[in-house]
């Protein structure tokens, strides 16, 4: 018995720094403002802040069907999607279920993903990386989170829209 006790000490440790290993994605993360307008990528029509509610016009409908305001542009196209919850938010925090991951997204919303198909969006994820993707009638979205060497979690999220220009979006989350 007690010979077989370092084994155990030592097989604990190496468990729980393995658990410590995949576990590098989850936890609460709060946006940094300061990196993450340092990395945007150019797109020309497009900002990060717009995900935070600009770039948005006011329309009205009634039962679904634009009504004419008397403004400039273009009607908007019923059932246009806004920008994934990640881009809406400026702390998320992700929790490890028994069959994938629970991302709450604050003042939004949550989704729960699965490794592989589920409920449309295909996902996977490494301890430091996680990547998703789905299709709708309107647009492709791919998404990344992934932690970098610095301890910083890095968001890419590129929107191709089968009309229209890709866009592509970073930003920089610190651990809360």
């Amino acid at each position: 018995m007690i010979r077989s006790l370092p084994l155990l000490a030592l097989c604990a440790a190496v468990s729980f720094a393995a658990c410590a290993e995949e576990l590098a994605l989850v936890g609460s993360w709060t946006l940094n403002v300061d990196r993450t307008e340092a990395i945007q990528p150019d797109n020309s029509t497009s900002r990060w802040w717009e995900g935070l509610g600009g770039n948005f016009s006011t329309s009205v409908s009634v039962g679904g069907i634009p009504v004419p305001t008397g403004s400039p542009g273009p009607a908007p196209e019923l059932g246009t999607p806004g920008p994934p919850q990640m881009l809406r938010c400026q702390a998320f925090t992700i929790k490890k279920l028994d069959d994938g991951l629970l991302i709450t997204y604050q003042g939004v919303g949550s989704e729960e993903l699965r490794p592989g198909v589920y409920r449309g969006m295909r996902s996977q994820w490494s301890r430091r990386k996680l990547t998703s993707n789905y299709e709708s009638t309107t647009r492709k979205v791919k998404r990344s989170l992934e932690v970098g060497k610095d301890g910083r979690l890095l968001m890419s999220v590129t929107i191709n829209p089968r009309k229209g220009k890709t866009l592509r979006y970073k930003r920089v989350f610190d651990r809360a």
